[in-house]
């Protein structure tokens, strides 16, 4: 019998985890619980989230969002697109992320990194893709990018990705981000489509999406991609689409906020045996 790696995609937290969430991932027998950024809210950061996180035997993994080490006004600078004034304001991002970590211990940040999953005689490298990620075609956080990773820009972003690639030890690959990939939908209710934008748009990562294209050419086995950051909600009223299959990868959107709601606690379950990905949102009453 063909092995299943089971992997839990926890979407934008934005506060809503505590130790109860613990106990269930540990005790579902996860192979991995991927966190796609955004533990932090608006005002209050992470830290006590993080060291709840902490506590999980399961392996874990966290990929920062554009909420995560920053501060309100410097989100806000990022958002509006105001480069200096970001580069100002970014001064202590390195800072919070390295408190952060600490309050995290055992699991990583994670981000233009490779990880490893493994099930039976089924092994998977998964990709962990730009932290901080915005969305849209502005390179948010640079400053942050550029002192910790060494990319200043989008191009060089997809190069250091597209290098992961070729050094994954495994041919079948999974993606993880806080943002989704380019190129899945231009409409608010797409699956990384602008809902806060009269125009709509795509507002999926081209760096992504550029590695993801690179995988496929070097004939590696991409098997799926799950991010967050473009919440199920929509702005306005409606619901986004949060799982696409296009050309054989499953792309899956965990953002279901708030993840913790009228007793409900929510995240999606990813399985593959190294062939087929499918997923489902799973919905915890405790």
């Amino acid at each position: 019998m063909t092995a299943s790696a089971c992997i839990a995609v926890v979407g934008d937290v934005h506060l809503r985890w505590d130790d109860r969430d613990v106990e269930l991932f540990d005790a579902a027998g996860y192979d991995l619980v991927a966190f796609v950024g955004d533990l932090a809210g608006y005002r209050r950061d992470a830290r006590a989230v993080a060291a709840s996180i902490a506590r999980l035997r399961t392996p874990a993994f966290v990929v920062p969002g554009n909420h995560d080490g920053v501060s309100l006004p410097h989100l806000a600078a990022e958002t509006f697109e105001r480069r200096r004034l970001a580069r100002v304001l970014g001064r202590g991002q390195g800072r919070r992320c390295r408190d952060l970590q600490r309050a995290l211990g055992p699991v990583p940040l994670a981000g233009y990194s490779l990880h490893e999953v493994r099930r039976g005689d089924l092994a998977l490298s998964v990709i962990a893709g730009r932290p901080h990620s915005q969305g849209g075609g502005f390179f948010a956080f640079g400053r942050h990018l550029a002192e910790v990773y060494g990319v200043r820009s989008l191009d060089e972003s997809a190069a250091r990705l597209c290098r992961l690639v070729d050094e994954a030890p495994h041919e079948r690959l999974i993606f993880v981000a806080h943002n989704g990939p380019s190129g899945l939908g231009a409409r608010r209710h797409d699956i990384w489509g602008c809902d806060f934008r009269r125009a709509e748009g795509d507002f999926g990562d081209a760096d992504l999406a550029a590695c993801i294209e690179h995988a496929k050419q070097r004939g590696k086995r991409v098997l799926a991609v799950a991010a967050g950051h473009m919440h199920h909600r929509l702005k306005g009223g409606g619901e986004r689409r949060w799982l696409v299959e296009r050309e054989g990868v499953l792309y899956v959107n965990a953002a279901r906020v708030p993840r913790i709601a009228a007793d409900l606690r929510y995240h999606v379950r990813l399985v593959t045996d190294g062939e087929t990905a499918q997923a489902e949102l799973v919905a915890v009453s405790a």
